[in-house]
């Protein structure tokens, strides 16, 4: 029995001290994600990765002894939704924001954060302009959308000398792919030799479009050498199959979160090119563990969909340790004031250097933008193979 009391002690001292972890009120994060509506893929996958980072979080003892909690709003993919949910956050007294994912809800959520005085994390937004245009509380843990097309095409150039006839089709009601379209693309594309023949009238394709035929058509009359498809990767693969129908298989190239398993698929006898600052197939323990984890709940929760991460997915992960490390290191606790908290997270955020993400190492420039190495990646055989 003599022998026993030290274990019962011990026992007694863990769940008194789990006990009290649970009690100790939590730092809130905000998470304002497209949930529903037209690209609702991007926001549901990117909260399954942020409630990865938070479960290990807190599972390794939380921040300065408190744990984190996120708290959702749906965005509804819609940019004055996007304001609302963001509004809604700052009244609820979060300390950060996390989101939106995409540029089009990104555009009107950040001038709000910028308002409210509260940093705000974009994991997804990557067109050129957005970081510069709302200091000093927004950042994005992304990759610029210049370099990394500039990356895309002259990696083209290089297995495909002779093309320099380019068609360009898009969605034209997307912010983000419309601005890669017109103003990111074309004077890259004429840096490496190469014109777009349709600049004047671009092939339009409406985000609800199911078949594609009439656009392939198009295209295919206009006897491109590359295709720019700047479609989400939900359009692009059904475009791919109407493409490979067509027996138009010349080499395309598309804009960030096109690396999905279903345009692979699609793809077939078509080479799509694509970057993003993150490779699912890393073998960096990091990597194979947030993988490991992204599939199993998102074949569970998202069936149907992809389970494989795209960059935006990564940086959603990425993006809430940065908070936690934001957190960390100002010694921010539940008794903290608001706006000192959030003051001192976005004054870490704006110093970030060398920050370890998943693979790769975060800077954030004076922009507030992340500087992530280029990962270039191509379509062979149904699978994207890093080049």
């Amino acid at each position: 029995m003599a022998k026993l009391i030290p274990a019962l002690l011990m026992a007694a001292t863990l769940l008194a001290g789990h006990r009290a972890y649970a009690e100790t009120p939590p730092l809130r994060i905000g998470v304002n994600f497209e949930r529903t509506g037209s690209i609702s893929s991007y926001g549901l996958h990117a909260l399954v990765s942020a409630q990865i980072a938070a479960d290990e979080i807190n599972k390794a003892g939380g921040i300065n002894g408190a744990p984190i909690e996120l708290v959702i709003e749906d965005n509804k993919s819609s940019p004055e939704q996007s304001v609302i949910a963001t509004r809604n956050l700052a009244d609820k007294n979060v300390l950060a924001m996390l989101g939106p994912v995409t540029t089009a809800v990104v555009r009107t959520a950040f001038p709000a954060a910028n308002r409210a005085e509260m940093p705000a994390i974009s994991p997804g937004s990557g067109a050129p302009g957005i970081g510069a245009q709302n200091r000093p509380w927004g950042f994005r843990d992304a990759a610029i959308d210049q370099l990394i097309i500039g990356d895309v095409i002259g990696l083209i150039h290089k297995a495909y000398p002779n093309a320099t006839k380019v068609v360009i089709a898009l969605d034209p009601k997307d912010p983000y792919q419309s601005f890669l379209s017109k103003n990111v693309a074309p004077p890259l594309l004429a840096q490496n030799g190469m014109v777009v023949v349709n600049q004047g009238a671009l092939i339009e394709i409406p985000v609800d479009v199911t078949d594609f035929s009439v656009f392939v058509t198009r295209i295919k009359a206009l006897e491109p050498d590359v295709i720019l498809a700047g479609i989400a990767h939900e359009a692009l693969a059904g475009f791919l199959k109407e493409a490979n129908r067509q027996k138009l298989t010349v080499p395309m190239f598309s804009g960030l979160g096109s690396i999905t398993d279903a345009v692979a698929d699609a793809a077939k006898g078509v080479h799509i090119f694509a970057g993003q600052p993150f490779d699912p197939h890393s073998d960096d323990p990091k990597v194979v563990a947030f993988v490991k984890a992204f599939r199993e709940r998102s074949e569970r929760d998202l069936p149907g969909q992809y389970s494989n991460p795209i960059y935006a997915d990564a940086g959603a992960y990425e993006g809430l340790y940065m908070l936690a490390a934001a957190m960390r290191e100002g010694g921010i606790t539940a008794a903290t004031p608001v706006k000192e908290a959030r003051i001192k997270i976005r004054d870490f955020l704006a110093t970030l250097k060398g920050f370890p993400g998943l693979g790769n190492s975060i800077d954030i420039n004076k922009d507030g933008d992340a500087i992530k190495k280029t990962i270039v990646f191509a379509t062979q055989d149904g699978a994207w193979v890093r080049q």
